[in-house]
């Protein structure tokens, strides 16, 4: 009996939270005037923090700076923003982005892992004012199936490098777009 209602109660703690987790937005204007599927946004900021995970080769010059990295985020953002017909102008709405991008190292520091990131967005009027922001908390990568299959080889044999790491920003940045999709009402 004891093993029957600890079941039931742990069903109970999984649905509730489910019904919780499902809204990551917070509206700071209600009702918002973002409209899901229909909004147009420009990226106003990128705030990007690069930070280095253990086994960092520093005479491996071959990674992109910090500059670079995020100058990378902009453009596939900008990019996943027309691909949805999403990109607007100055009297669109305005995007600021927060990034904690950690690159992960291995193999002599010459090889990447899976990053580590996590990220907030904000989204603001024309005339500036805060109408919503959201948020994803530290997660990595995953790719399709197949793709991840491969991605999970090149780690494994130390293949997984700058060259790739685009891979990861892009894949980042669809995510983040697709989000921002989902944003209003």
């Amino acid at each position: 009996m004891k093993k029957i209602s600890l079941s039931l109660l742990l069903l109970a703690i999984v649905i509730s939270m489910s019904g919780c987790s499902s809204s990551m937005y917070h509206y700071a204007v209600k009702p918002t005037p973002i409209k899901e599927g229909d909004s147009k946004y420009v990226i106003r900021n990128i705030d990007l923090k690069l930070e280095h995970g253990e086994g960092r080769n520093l005479e491996n010059k071959t990674f992109k700076t910090d500059e670079e990295l995020k100058n990378s985020f902009k453009s596939f953002i900008e990019q996943a923003l027309k691909n949805e017909s999403m990109l607007g102008n100055n009297e669109d709405f305005k995007v600021d982005i927060s990034i904690n991008y950690k690159r992960t190292y291995s193999y002599g520091g010459n090889a990447l892992s899976k990053p580590k990131f996590d990220y907030v967005v904000k989204i603001y009027s024309a005339d500036n004012k805060l109408l919503a922001n959201f948020s994803i908390p530290k997660s990595t990568t995953k790719y399709s199936m197949f793709k991840e299959l491969a991605v999970n080889a090149e780690i494994i044999i130390f293949k997984w490098d700058a060259e790739d790491e685009p891979q990861d920003i892009e894949l980042i940045s669809n995510t983040l777009v697709r989000e921002l999709s989902e944003l209003g009402d």
